[in-house]
C-alpha cells in the first residue's frame, strides 16, 4: 500500500499542483497534501495540516501521518512534477529508491535536456555546503542520499529516520535524513521533470537557513562524511557537477 506525500507552500501555481495530483491519481496512488492553506482539492486527496516548520517539517508531518495510517511505501513528491512510468516501481526497493529527471537549468549550473540528473547529494567542504548532482550513475557504490524531490522509502526504513526531517527543515538540507538510512538505489524505468522549471526557464533560488547549515556541519556531516566522500570520489569528475549552496 503506497501513498504520495506532497508538501505545498503555496509558491507554485495551483495549475502545477493539480497536474501533479492528476498524474499521481492516474497511477492509482493514494495522495496526501501537507499545507496551511484553505484550497479545495479533489475528494480523493487527503489534506494534512502542517504543524512543523519548514519544508522538511512538512515532509515530517506527512511521513508521520503515513506511518500512522499503516502505509508500507511512502513516496515523496513536490508540487510541480510530471511523471513518465508507474511510480509503484519505486516501491520495489528494499530500502529507498529514486529515479532520474531531465533538468532545464541556466544557473547556477548550465545543464539542459537531454542531460539526466540521477540524484543529488550535499557535502561540507572548506566551510561551505556544496550541492552535487550525479549526471552519469553506475551503481559501483550504493547511493548515500538524494536531495531531489522524488523518492520512495519503505516503512521500516522511514521509521528509523523520520525524526531527522523535523530537525533539518529548510530547502537543500530537508532530505539529509536519508543519510541515516541504509543505501538506496536508482530505478531508471521511470522519470520525471519539473513543471515550473520548464515554464520559467530557471529554478527557484533557495538555500538553507544558517541554523540548518550549522546543524548539518556539526551533527550530520561528522556521521555521514565517510559515506559521502566514498561515493563522491567513486564518481569520475565528468559524472558529477557541484555548486556552492551555502553560505
Amino acid at each position: 500500500m503506497a501513498v504520495a506525500i506532497i508538501p505545498y507552500d503555496g509558491k507554485d501555481p495551483l495549475k502545477y499542483l493539480y497536474r501533479t495530483i492528476h498524474s499521481l491519481h492516474e497511477m492509482g496512488l493514494d495522495i496526501a497534501i501537507v499545507d496551511t492553506s484553505f484550497f479545495l482539492y479533489p475528494p480523493y486527496v487527503k489534506r494534512i495540516k502542517q504543524r512543523t516548520q519548514g519544508i522538511g517539517g512538512a515532509r515530517y508531518d506527512g511521513f508521520t501521518w503515513a506511518l500512522q495510517q499503516g502505509y508500507d511505501c511512502i513516496i515523496n513528491a513536490d508540487s510541480h512534477l510530471m511523471f513518465r512510468g508507474d511510480l509503484h516501481n519505486l516501491c520495489k526497493t528494499k530500502t529507498w529508491s529514486s529515479t532520474y529527471h531531465h533538468p532545464w537549468i541556466e544557473k547556477p549550473i548550465p545543464l539542459t535536456f537531454p542531460t539526466k540528473i540521477y540524484a543529488s547529494y550535499v557535502m561540507h567542504q572548506d566551510g561551505k555546503i556544496m550541492w552535487c548532482s550525479v549526471i552519469d550513475y553506475k551503481p559501483k557504490h550504493p547511493l548515500p542520499m538524494t536531495s531531489e524531490p522524488l523518492y520512495a522509502v519503505k516503512r521500516d526504513v522511514l521509521e528509523q529516520i523520520v525524526e531527522w526531517w523535523k530537525a533539518s527543515t529548510s530547502y537543500g538540507l530537508d532530505n539529509a535524513a536519508l543519510l541515516f538510512a541504509p543505501p538506496g538505489e536508482i530505478i531508471p524505468t521511470i522519470y520525471y521533470y519539473h513543471l515550473g522549471v520548464l515554464d520559467r526557464g530557471k529554478p527557484l533560488k533557495r538555500k538553507p537557513t544558517d541554523k540548518d547549515a550549522e546543524l548539518f556541519i556539526t551533527r550530520i556531516w561528522p556521521t555521514a562524511e565517510q559515506k559521502i566522500l566514498t561515493f563522491h570520489e567513486s564518481l569520475p569528475p565528468q559524472s558529477r557537477i557541484c555548486f556552492q549552496m551555502w553560505p
